[in-house]
């Protein structure tokens, strides 16, 4: 009833565990797995070297629902990557073309798909500063490996360019949106609060408008789109999937509640479904007008 297919990756529901919500603790990721039976799991941003992460803090609470995190990409390395028993989808980052690739043919080991963070804005010459790259790097990447990839993009002003050049490029989809970048300033000493100065805002406060992008993303160019942005209810989940996303990262919503966030989501999707008569299918798409 509510199974759903994205970038070739069949899943079992919509509901995936987004990027960075997963800690470096060994186990972690497959105790996650077993215990809550996500879709799917996206691992943090991996590099093909270790990158350390910024000094904290790294993360401040801004509002109900509403985070902005400086952690900087921070990764023990791709080789680290570990086999999960859940579909895994393997984020990868890096400051060159060549890095990008060679850190998805070693994380392509234990990844069902791909998912290129061109997007962060949290740490120079990486993320969203190799977004003007996205035609090559797709292209490089996708000749390299044999599985899925899609292109995590930013809530800007010409992402409707880049996410048709990823597409062009060969991109199988898109995770839309990462974070914005922003800044919370501590008002007794008159200095930004998190150690790096700006972060990324997430949760709530860019719900509407991953839903917007998704809709004009969408209606262009009709791909495969994993919807990410401030989903703490059904109701949000629905608004990403009616605009035409297949799949709804979720990421804020486990940091305030926990992983049991995810089967609840689950039952009430089954709820809403039967209640109103429909299948998941139904629904993708269904608030767009093309």
């Amino acid at each position: 009833m509510y199974s759903t297919r994205v970038a070739g990756l069949n899943l079992n529901d919509p509901f995936v565990i987004a990027s960075g919500v997963i800690p470096e603790v060994p186990g972690l990721m497959r105790r996650v797995c077993h215990q809550y039976r996500p879709a799917a799991i996206t691992t943090k941003t991996f590099t093909l070297y270790p990158v350390e992460s910024h000094h904290s803090p790294t993360i401040v609470k801004v509002g109900e629902g509403c985070y902005i995190n400086a952690i900087g990409l921070g990764n023990p390395g791709i080789r680290a990557l570990e086999p999960n028993e859940c579909v895994q989808i393997v984020s990868i980052g890096g400051s060159s073309l060549e890095e990008m690739v060679q850190a998805s043919l070693e994380g392509e080991r234990y990844a069902n798909a791909i998912e290129l963070n061109l997007s962060s804005p949290n740490r120079r010459g990486y993320g969203a500063d190799t977004a003007s790259l996205v035609s090559d790097i797709v292209s490089a990447v996708k000749s390299s490996v044999k599985r899925p990839v899609l292109v995590k993009l930013g809530p800007w002003d010409n992402v409707l360019s880049l996410a048709g050049k990823a597409l062009d490029a060969g991109a199988d989809g898109l995770t839309l949106i990462n974070t914005m970048k922003g800044m919370v300033v501590d008002v007794e000493e008159f200095k930004p609060i998190l150690s790096y100065g700006t972060g990324g805002i997430s949760g709530r406060c860019i719900h509407n408008l991953a839903v917007r992008i998704i809709y004009e993303v969408y209606r262009e160019y009709n791909p495969d789109i994993i919807g990410v942005g401030g989903v703490f209810t059904l109701d949000d989940a629905l608004e990403l999937l009616s605009v035409g996303a297949k799949a709804v990262g979720i990421a804020s919503l486990i940091i305030e509640s926990g992983f049991e966030a995810i089967p609840k989501l689950r039952a009430s999707l089954s709820l809403y479904l039967q209640r109103k008569g429909l299948k998941l299918e139904d629904i993708i798409g269904r608030a767009v007008k093309r």
